[in-house]
């Protein structure tokens, strides 16, 4: 999934500066998943443009879990690219 993601940002022209890569189950919480908390207050701080995700469900589970990610990145004013389903 990662390479994939990797070529999709070369094709798009988009810089890639930080991959994070959770092993953890979707069904946690977003306080429970490690990676995805260091991940959305990366996104925070560091004026990333937009995150690549391989699917919907890396943001969590439930579609409560969904939105409270998605807000966090809105209102950051990050975009977010979902492979699977083509949405940007």
């Amino acid at each position: 999934q990662i390479e994939d993601l990797k070529k999709y940002a070369i094709s798009q022209d988009i810089e890639i500066v930080n991959v994070f890569q959770e092993h953890v189950s979707g069904a946690k919480k977003i306080e429970e998943r490690q990676i995805l908390g260091e991940c959305l207050e990366y996104c925070k701080h560091e004026s990333v443009n937009i995150l690549l995700l391989s699917e919907l469900s890396r943001l969590g589970r439930s579609t409560l879990q969904v939105l409270r990610s998605l807000d966090i990145l809105h209102e950051s004013k990050v975009s977010v690219y979902i492979q699977n389903l083509g949405l940007y």
